[in-house]
């Protein structure tokens, strides 16, 4: 069942306790999204519980309002960071739709063999603050629980984006998903990841860009695969000339992507 928690004075130290007491049991994970916005009420709270809660999704999902600080909390118990990550641009859509949305946003997740340490969650409240307007700042101040490899998926299509998030995440890869190629590049100077999977026809900025930029980054040995429509004999050399280490066509073969990940990976 959804719940919408009253807002109470100490953000920090509640959401220290309720993190902490959900990861006890039944869950093993606990995302948190925080949002700046205009003042709001409780019918849209439950609302925007229940849309999150769309098929079935985010059974759990706890929505609450801090009036004295202006931040909208989501609760997400059984939720890893990525798809934490991947529920935020749609809390993010809700927030703007409604007007709601003054600064930026942010994301962190816990889990219970690495659960939040008060500095932990006074940092993650505070990381709100050095967020950009309109945009999701990913918290990733304590170190990561596994050694999964991680992998940012730049896609405007988010079915495809979710699609994706699910069926690397059961082969064992930490996926952060983005829309638009100025999202990715955040994510990948925040999360130094393994590998990052592009479409090429991008917002902001597109996929010849993301390729450009990583190889001239701190993190040029990340390997890069282009999954694209655009995947025409010139589209592809330039891709390759410019870094990437694979160009694989839409439609495709999800076990042959799966296959190709692997083996750059190895």
């Amino acid at each position: 069942m959804n719940t919408v928690y009253p807002a109470e004075s100490g953000l920090t130290q509640r959401l220290f306790a309720q993190v902490n007491d959900t990861l006890k049991a039944p869950w093993t994970e606990c995302g948190v999204i925080a949002a700046s916005t205009h003042g709001i009420n409780r019918h849209l709270l439950h609302n925007f519980a229940a849309r999150l809660n769309k098929d079935g999704e985010n059974p759990a999902v706890q929505v609450e309002y801090e009036e004295d600080t202006g931040c909208v909390v989501f609760l997400l118990p059984g939720q890893s960071l990525a798809s934490t990550h991947f529920t935020a641009l749609s809390a993010k859509n809700l927030l703007q739709d409604a007007d709601l949305l003054i600064g930026g946003m942010s994301v962190a997740g816990f889990s219970e063999s690495d659960p939040p340490t008060e500095k932990a969650m006074n940092d993650f409240v505070s990381f709100l603050d050095g967020s950009e307007p309109s945009e999701i700042a990913v918290y990733h101040g304590q170190p990561r629980a596994s050694e999964a490899p991680t992998v940012v998926m730049i896609d405007p299509n988010a079915d495809l984006l979710e699609f994706l998030n699910i069926r690397l995440g059961l082969q064992g890869y930490d996926v952060m998903p983005a829309q638009d190629g100025k999202e990715g590049l955040r994510l990948v100077a925040s999360f130094q990841p393994d590998l990052v999977i592009t479409e090429l026809a991008l917002p902001a900025l597109d996929g010849y860009q993301i390729i450009h930029r990583i190889r001239n980054s701190p993190n040029r040995d990340c390997q890069v695969v282009v999954l694209t429509d655009q995947a025409v004999e010139q589209d592809i050399c330039k891709c390759f000339e410019l870094g990437a280490a694979d160009v694989i066509k839409k439609p495709f073969s999800p076990k042959e992507l799966e296959a190709r990940l692997k083996r750059l990976l190895n």
